[in-house]
């Protein structure tokens, strides 16, 4: 069984403007039309049983129509993270009913969202995440067309988690791309999640490697960044990799992800691979 930890979609009624927006902006290939239906067929084509939507609330106006619609799609083969604005917390009761909706953890991108990751005000925000027993996925480093300054960058992500040490963080594009010397300085071997998004094929081949033997594999988790990469294309290079026992494999494309999910028991498991119908919601986001 596989999982993508980290993919997009967008509404039918917005999903072409936004992939032809990002694509101008960024100057990258779409590898689905953005919709639901288009992650789907990828998912049948690479052979991967579940995928995780993760959307960003720009605005903290947008996170009410936002949480609806990750709700709305939430399906056997589809999971999302529940949406959140830094500059409008959830409280600790909101949090609660999320997580008792199968929600396990929230995605921040601090370019998008006008934060620094390191902020000190964010910190007790992070420690009620953690008492909550939820996690945050991290846009990590540079996002591509977007100005300076990066607010995620390795370093700030360090700091993040030597002052919050109990905050489940997953680190997204292996700590960020382009940002590889200071991933290796300051994430790797820590006791957080790093995730291969986009960056798997695209990063020198040294530090590939040294990553993903340096870094435990139980703090790894595969991840395409669809639309932005091809899941077959992504899956399979890494199922390729050498240096990577069978056992690495398991854990980096199912059991890692499976955990921070809550599947880890065969029922749930099953239930989240079972093909379904996809339901349609009003108001979604027009960000990656």
């Amino acid at each position: 069984m596989k999982i993508d930890f980290h993919t997009h979609v967008y509404p039918d009624r917005v999903a072409l403007k936004t992939v032809s927006s990002v694509r101008e902006r960024a100057g990258i290939d779409a590898y689905t039309d953005g919709t639901l239906e288009g992650l789907k067929r990828s998912m049948a084509s690479a052979g991967i049983d579940l995928s995780v939507v993760a959307a960003v609330a720009t605005k903290p106006e947008q996170v009410e129509s936002i949480q609806r619609w990750l709700t709305a799609i939430r399906q056997p083969g589809i999971e999302a993270l529940a949406a959140m604005h830094p500059a409008e917390p959830l409280s600790s009761e909101q949090m609660k009913m999320l997580r008792s909706e199968g929600f396990r953890g929230f995605k921040f991108h601090p370019d998008y969202q006008d934060f620094f990751a390191d902020d000190p005000r964010m910190y007790p925000l992070y420690e009620r995440v953690a008492a909550e027993g939820m996690f945050i996925l991290f846009h990590g480093g540079m996002d591509r067309g977007l100005p300076h300054p990066v607010h995620a960058t390795p370093k700030r992500l360090a700091a993040v988690h030597k002052v919050v040490p109990e905050l489940c963080m997953i680190v997204a594009h292996l700590g960020g791309e382009e940002a590889y010397e200071e991933t290796a300085v300051h994430l790797l071997g820590r006791n957080l999640y790093l995730d291969t998004s986009f960056v798997l094929r695209k990063m020198p081949v040294t530090f590939r490697e040294r990553f993903l033997k340096e870094h435990p594999a139980e703090r790894l988790v595969f991840a395409s960044d669809s639309p932005w990469t091809d899941q077959r294309e992504e899956l399979q290079f890494l199922l390729q990799l050498p240096f990577l026992t069978e056992s690495d494999k398991e854990k980096i494309c199912f059991s890692n992800a499976a955990r921070l999910l809550g599947l880890e028991t065969p029922c749930r498991i099953c239930e989240q691979i079972i093909a379904s119908s996809c339901n349609s919601a009003p108001d979604a986001p027009n960000r990656v």
